[in-house]
């Protein structure tokens, strides 16, 4: 090649063949994840974490890194792992889970819900007992009210963060005493891990509807578990109105508006997000 500095003046040097060679990502001036068409090039091909060097048509493509699958659940909140398992798995307290019963980890739960983006809650393996929902009939601000029954209610935890946050506000320490469901479950863990402690929450309408449509699978791991299979009706974290929430009743194929309000006792069964 021949480059004129100056009239009269010639310098001459040669460029290897090899430095011609692509990909060129040493050169300074290949660009990282720029447009092609912005910078002037005719190639309209592009890809994450790409180079260009303008030397032509060309981008020279890294193979874009895998976002790493995590290994197991992290309890109590999504890491998208649930997209592993299966409604009527064991979830263990290592995090994962598995169709079989594995002797050498300890069960807490069975799934009982997966959402499409790889969220899950599983329910605990034993019942707290029948409590009131409240002792008071109010309308509770920020907890949505469902007209008809909340199949598409999923927000056990959520749900369950409003009430207790509600309470403690109007009540501080004595706040178990007027929302005993709710209570119950956010003081509830499992003997073997405690410290699951304020993780487990009330199960949304939509919760109990998946757990009566797999109910047969989920009871199936129980009875393998040894535990508890699914009882008769549980109250859910889903609201109707002031004097009203929802329950579910196993024997009546849907949701019934809790016709003795909310200081009617029902079962508690928790369910812990993972």
């Amino acid at each position: 090649m021949r480059v004129i500095l100056s009239a009269g003046k010639k310098v001459y040097f040669t460029l290897l063949a090899s430095s011609f060679m692509f990909p060129v990502s040493a050169f300074a001036q290949c660009v990282e994840n720029e447009n092609c068409a912005a910078l002037g090039y005719d190639s309209t091909t592009s890809c994450d974490n790409g180079i260009k060097c303008p030397f032509g048509e060309y981008w020279a493509c890294r193979e874009p890194a895998k976002p790493e699958e995590p290994e197991a659940a992290v309890l109590g909140q999504c890491n998208g792992y649930a997209k592993n398992c299966n409604i009527a798995d064991i979830l263990y307290s290592d995090g994962t889970c598995s169709a079989d019963v594995v002797s050498s980890k300890t069960p807490i739960a069975v799934v009982v819900y997966i959402s499409r983006d790889g969220c899950g809650q599983a329910l605990a393996l034993e019942e707290l007992g029948n409590f009131i929902w409240s002792t008071e009939q109010v309308d509770i601000p920020d907890l949505p009210d469902y007209s008809s029954a909340p199949t598409n209610d999923f927000d056990s935890c959520e749900n369950t963060k409003i009430v207790i946050d509600y309470s403690s506000k109007q009540y501080g320490n004595k706040a178990s005493g007027y929302y005993h469901a709710f209570w119950w479950v956010y003081n509830y863990a499992p003997s073997t891990m405690p410290e699951t402690k304020g993780k487990w929450c009330l199960p949304a309408g939509g919760i109990l509807n998946s757990i009566y449509q797999n109910s047969y699978d989920i009871n199936q791991s129980l009875i393998r578990l040894n535990k508890e299979a699914v009882g008769s009706a549980y109250w859910s974290s889903s609201e109707y109105l002031n004097n009203d929430a929802w329950y579910w009743q196993a024997n009546t194929i849907s949701f019934f508006i809790n016709i003795t309000n909310k200081i009617s006792k029902y079962n508690v069964r928790p369910v812990i997000e993972f």
